[in-house]
């Protein structure tokens, strides 16, 4: 039944993928329900379909533009990796170079 849609029916663990046959006074019903982007719904008192937020949904056009890639910073060059310092206590070769002495 069109007005009583539950999630957990039409997709059993969150998988879509079940084949469901929808016929014509079913997807007139969803319209009467919803309405469309255009006219309110008219069984749903204040219910108006929500719009696209984007009007244009190619994203690697959009950012790779040359108006959005010329207002983002340059790219950060890679911190200066530091020689990691070895205990000599527990490093022999270091503590030969610290004092040649010590063996």
């Amino acid at each position: 039944c069109v007005t009583r849609l539950n999630l957990l029916k039409l997709a059993p663990g969150g998988n879509f993928g079940r084949f469901i046959i929808w016929t014509q006074g079913a997807f007139k019903k969803l319209t009467d329900i919803y309405g469309t982007s255009k006219s309110g719904a008219s069984l749903k008192k204040n219910y108006h379909m929500p719009r696209a937020q984007m009007e244009n949904a190619d994203l690697d056009r959009i950012i790779n533009s040359t108006e959005v890639q010329s207002s983002l910073k340059p790219k950060l060059e890679a911190p200066k990796k530091f020689q990691v310092k070895v205990n000599p206590l527990k490093s022999k070769r270091v503590m030969a170079e610290l004092n040649p002495f010590a063996a």
